[in-house]
């Protein structure tokens, strides 16, 4: 195999850059070849996938390996869908996982160990298919796709004040990013208003007056291993949306501590939409995110559906 490889310098709190030298002689010491090209700015990693789709297309030994978090890995896959390349020509896509959240590494299985990650990448044989999830944004019109979650209200929220803050570089530097997450959590919750929501799903269109928690996912978990949709898999041809309202305190405290355990899907304040396809907006102004990437405080018009991408690693090997 021959490893074009991408890797964010500065994911991780700088940890993506010590990850890459850690694992870069496996990859020469099990027989393969690679190049390495190092992120400079926000949003090269999808410029540099899209450069990789056109040139790689339809070659067989051939594989795009990304170093870095999941905001890094969301970028090169973006760039790697934006040349409408059908699926069966699509490059291979591999992941080292060295940022502050790796929530695609646990809903694949693979392992947040660096060196075993990279043995898992070197043990596979064939790709495998996994489920992407897709979105088209009706009022900026926007197209993107999204590996792990698509959310707007509260852990949107979350997401912009901790990358605003210096608390998450300071405990990447202790593999502790997803601790930044939580921290944030309280303060967002005591300021955050509840909003209108519309939601159809093709078989239900409903409407809340006070949404709070809105969060549409490929697998298990967000957050840094939080688990919003336990049910999920990226092996199901499906998106969860979980909706939550707010309420008193009490509440939308539990509410929150029900998310943080993994059971807010499950609890009857809980209204949980399954498919292929869902479709929900929303009539003010949100924080929106994706994959931990910002989508700014905007109107949302939402249509969330599934597509596939070969993903190369042995899942089954750790």
């Amino acid at each position: 195999m021959h490893y074009s490889v991408i890797v964010n310098p500065v994911a991780g709190g700088g940890n993506a850059k010590t990850v890459w030298e850690q694992v870069a002689p496996l990859i020469t010491n099990h027989g393969d070849t690679y190049t390495v090209t190092f992120t400079k700015r926000p949003g090269h990693a999808t410029r540099l996938g899209a450069q990789l789709a056109r040139q790689l297309r339809d070659q067989s030994g051939q594989a795009v390996l990304v170093v870095g978090g999941d905001g890094t890995f969301n970028q090169t896959l973006n760039g790697l869908m934006t040349n409408g390349i059908p699926e069966e020509e699509r490059v291979p896509l591999a992941y080292i996982p060295s940022g502050s959240g790796n929530d695609f590494a646990r809903g694949f299985g693979l392992s947040e160990n660096p060196t075993k990650a990279m043995q898992q990448v070197l043990s596979a044989t064939h790709p495998t298919r996994v489920t992407i999830g897709e979105y088209n944004e009706a009022i900026k019109h926007e197209h993107r796709y999204f590996l792990n979650n698509v959310g707007i209200g509260f852990d949107a929220a979350i997401v912009s004040r901790t990358n605003a803050s210096q608390s998450k570089k300071k405990l990447n530097r202790f593999k502790l990013g997803s601790f930044a997450y939580l921290a944030n959590a309280i303060s967002v919750l005591y300021n955050i208003t509840s909003f209108p929501l519309s939601v159809d799903s093709g078989h239900f269109h409903d409407h809340y007056q006070n949404a709070m928690i809105v969060i549409a996912s490929n697998h298990p978990y967000i957050g840094g291993g939080f688990k919003v949709a336990p049910e999920m898999s990226l092996f199901n041809d499906e998106v969860e949306l979980v909706v939550a309202e707010r309420h008193n305190w009490v509440l939308t405290l539990w509410e929150c501590l029900q998310l943080a355990r993994g059971k807010l899907s499950k609890s009857r304040f809980a209204h949980v939409y399954r498919g292929k396809r869902l479709h929900y907006s929303t009539t003010s102004l949100e924080f929106g995110q994706y994959d931990g990437e910002e989508m700014g405080n905007r109107f949302v018009d939402l249509t969330i559906s599934t597509d596939h991408y070969p993903f190369w690693a042995d899942r089954h090997q750790e």
